[in-house]
């Protein structure tokens, strides 16, 4: 049995942030292994560097064939020196379409289904490499149903048509 979800996608400008991140070019299949290894890293090397995370963990993508390139981290309060594994970077500042996601990890698809039709429907086209945000951790929740997701994906102008 299939069930549709309902997601409410709204139009945010974004600023610009510092991040802490793991980067990798990696099979799609092995983001959630991956994913929890570059968390588990730069919450060490934040931790060791004695610098509170500026908001919950994310992970950009850009999807590349049958490989993925990723980074993982946290936002950060200002520009971190990094290591040869964690590394310094930023989220984007621009307009990008946002919406939450309830439940578990393999139900995205359906956010960002949401998220490219609403692109659509207003003229604008998807740039650069989108981001989710996960504001519970899966360790502490077990029950996938409550895990929440929040899906952002930049956008630009499109082939709008004057009206």
């Amino acid at each position: 049995m299939s069930r549709t979800l309902e997601y409410e996608v709204l139009d945010r400008v974004l600023t610009d942030r510092y991040t802490a991140v793991v980067r990798g070019e990696l099979p799609s299949e092995a983001l959630p292994t991956w994913l929890a290894a570059a968390f588990r890293a730069v919450q060490d090397y934040l931790q060791h560097a004695g610098i509170s995370p500026a908001g919950p963990p994310f992970a950009r993508f850009t999807f590349l064939g049958d490989t993925v390139a990723a980074e993982a981290g946290f936002p950060v309060p200002y520009e971190v020196a990094g290591t040869a594994g964690v590394q310094p970077s930023t989220l984007p500042d621009g307009h990008a379409a946002v919406t939450t996601h309830m439940g578990p990890y393999e139900g995205l698809d359906q956010a960002y289904r949401a998220c490219h039709d609403w692109l659509h429907a207003h003229g604008y086209v998807a740039s650069g490499p989108h981001w989710e945000i996960y504001y519970t951790d899966p360790n502490a929740e077990p029950d996938p149903s409550r895990w929440r997701t929040e899906v952002v994906v930049p956008y630009r102008e499109g082939n709008r048509k004057a009206g």
